[in-house]
Order: structure tokens, then sequence, then C-alpha cells
């Protein structure tokens, strides 16, 4: 069976049509891809910024932390003394 020109040309126009389409396809995924990455790229910058200041609120929380725990011990070591100085008056009385 042998095809006629017409059917030939009907066939080679379905595959251009065709080829068409997957062209408009991949143009679509491409520009989808591209406006991904983009998104990427903003979101990435912004998660630096966060994480900086997370990294600057951690070292001034670590800071307070570290003043905090001299200032306890301070205090524990005047309730030391304190405690000596009474148990001291006390066995003397």
């Amino acid at each position: 069976m042998t095809a006629t020109l017409a059917e030939l040309e009907a066939r080679l126009a379905v595959l251009e049509a065709d080829r068409a389409d997957y062209k408009a396809v991949l143009a679509t995924i491409n520009a989808l891809s591209q406006q991904t990455r983009e998104r990427l790229d903003v979101i990435d910058g912004r998660f630096d910024a966060v994480d900086a200041r997370f990294d600057a609120v951690e070292e001034r929380l670590g800071s307070k932390i570290d003043n905090t725990n001299a200032r306890v011990r301070s205090i524990e070591e005047s309730v030391a003394e304190v405690k000596d100085l009474l148990v001291e008056a006390l066995g003397r009385g």
C-alpha cells in the first residue's frame, strides 16, 4: 500500500505540528526553570540575611548569658562568705 503525496504531506504536517508543540513545551519548561532559579536566588539571599541576624542575636544572647553566669557566681560567693561569717559568729556565741 503506497501513500499518496497528499497523505505524506498530511503526515508531515502532523509531525511538524507535534514538533512545534514539543518546542513550545520545552520553551515553557525552560522559562519556568529560569523563574524558579531566580526565586530561589531571592529566597537564598533572604535566608542569608535572616541567618546573619540570627547569628548576631545568638552572639548577644551568649554574651548576656556569660554576664549573668558571672553575676550568679559572684552572688554565690557572697552568700558563701555571709554563711561562713554567720557560722563563725554563732560558733563563738
